[in-house]
């Protein structure tokens, strides 16, 4: 589990990444982190920061936005990012008829 001088030494160890301030939020006092790759901000309290790992909380920043795209094609799985642009191309027709069908 962290401390919150371990969470906020790793947020000063990244400040291309992160930026931080003291913040209360619904009468609970932590901290807003901005992470900056994600354009996310996210409350920390103190009770969380010592129930959690930093890497756990760092996680938290992300907010949902490190996704990889991946879909199903006769039986398997692959992640869409390594296609060509023929098959991307694909698959968005794909999608434009079934929201057109939907």
């Amino acid at each position: 589990m962290a401390n919150i001088h371990e969470f906020l030494e790793k947020l000063k160890s990244c400040p291309d990444d992160f930026e931080y301030r003291d913040y209360e939020l619904g009468g609970k006092t932590g901290y807003l982190v901005t992470n900056r790759t994600f354009d996310t901000r996210t409350h920390f309290t103190h009770d969380a920061i010592e129930r959690n790992d930093v890497s756990s909380l760092l996680n938290q920043t992300y907010q949902g936005r490190l996704l990889e795209h991946m879909t199903r094609v006769t039986g398997f799985f692959s992640k869409t990012e390594s296609w060509n642009k023929g098959k991307l191309g694909e698959l968005k027709e794909r999608r434009r008829e079934l929201d057109f069908h939907s």
